[in-house]
Formats: structure tokens, sequence, C-alpha cells
């Protein structure tokens, strides 16, 4: 009998102490011709999903399931959850998922939802270039930042999540996939960038670069606006459109 292993990567926030979990939760895989039940998810043995760190679940199934839709998390206690982004491994093919909500999972429905779904926006892949000013205090410290990113072209909204720390100066190079794609063109291009910080040190974006196949667009931050998480030093997100 043949088994089919799929790998769920969960990464967790990194910016607050309370983003990771020791606590139960429960997963269901859900694909095009059936759902992949993970069950318990046990954190407890150990601090597994730890803040800012990426952990791995595993499942079988002895079928072919398809392609990857969703992935649904429900809280089994109090404790929350800051799930940033999903990664579903089945063979050799990938799935990125990310968590464009930004709420928390728990069972405490004032802390915020005892379930979600994170599902597969689209098939297409973007590149960042972020630039941070060279300006003093620019960057962002020791820490991990965890930044929210959206692009947007009317209607049409997509985006992920990122984590790192920002230096002065420097430029900063990521991969967002399985976004939506902007118009009927193959290299469609947003028109709109908007970063979103929490809990997060001051930092000053010079210029965001979106990168889709061929085509590439400079979003400037020509207001000099500072992104922290403190409003009375800056605010927490920045729209930055092309014109």
């Amino acid at each position: 009998k043949q088994w089919y292993q799929r790998r769920v990567a969960i990464t967790a926030g990194g910016a607050k102490f309370g983003d990771g979990t020791k606590d139960v939760f429960e997963a269901t895989l859900i694909c095009a011709n059936g759902n992949v039940k993970f069950g318990a998810l046990n954190n407890n043995i150990v601090w597994k999903a730890y803040r800012g760190l990426s952990e791995n679940y595993q499942a079988a199934t002895e079928n072919k399931m398809g392609k990857v839709k969703c992935v649904e998390i429900k809280a089994k206690d109090n404790d929350m959850w800051m799930v940033k982004s999903i990664t579903v491994t089945a063979g050799s093919e990938k799935t990125y998922i990310y968590n464009t909500d930004g709420s928390f999972l728990t069972s405490d429905r004032g802390d915020g939802k005892d379930v979600m779904q994170f599902c597969k926006q689209g098939d297409s892949t973007y590149g960042l270039e972020i630039t941070t000013a060279n300006k003093n205090w620019a960057g962002t410290g020791v820490n991990k930042m965890d930044v929210g990113v959206m692009l947007s072209k009317r209607n049409t909204k997509t985006g992920g999540n990122l984590q790192n720390t920002f230096v002065r100066g420097k430029i900063d190079h990521f991969i967002l996939r399985d976004l939506k794609k902007f118009g009927n063109s193959k290299n469609g291009m947003p028109d709109c960038v908007t970063l979103t910080v929490r809990e997060s040190d001051a930092w000053l974006i010079d210029e965001i670069t979106v990168i889709q196949g061929k085509n590439s667009r400079v979003f400037k931050n020509k207001d000099n606006v500072w992104l922290v998480s403190n409003s009375s030093k800056g605010q927490s997100e920045l729209r930055i459109c092309y014109n």
C-alpha cells in the first residue's frame, strides 16, 4: 500500500513573546479532492511553535488529494497563536499560504478567532526589494520585525508576510509566492503597496521595488513616513501608490 505524505510548516509571528504557543490546536488540510486531517498539533511537549520560528507537522493518506486549497486550524485552549505563514509540501510540490487577516488563533474569542482558514490566493510570484533609508535610526535594531505586505490594483488585493531585521541603507530581497495576478497580463503589476507593522521599532523606508516576471515598478516613500507600532512616533501602516 502506498501512502502519500504531506507536511505543513507553520511559522509563528516574531514580534511579540506571546506570538508562539505551547497549547494544542487542530489542523485540517483542504484539498481539491478531499481533506487531510492532521489532528492535534501538540505543542506542549516542548515549546514547539515558538515565536518567529517554523514548526513541521506531518500526515499521510492513501489517496492523492489534488491541489492544496486551504489549511484550517482550530484553537482548543485559551493560549493565543499568531500564525504568519504556512508552507504545505506534497511530494515535490509546495504551496505557500499567508495570514492576511492578522488575527490571533485562540479559543477566547475576545482575543482572536477560534477557527481560521488560511487559503492559497493564486499562482503568481512577486519579488520585493525594500530599501531602508540611509539616515540615523532608519533601521529596526536587532529584533525581527513582522511586516504585512498588501499589493493592490482597483478591486484586486493580494499579499503575504515578511520577517526580517532591517539595516540602515541596506536593500533586502524577498519572494512572495502563490498570490493573485493583476489583470489579464501574465506580468501585471499592482498600483499600490501597503506595509503594516506590529510591535516594532521605528523604521524608515526609502523605496520598494515590486518585480513580476520581467516587469518592475518602484514605489518611493516621498513623504518620509516612519513606520512604528507606537502611534505617537509615527504610523503602523504605510500605503504608497505608483504615479
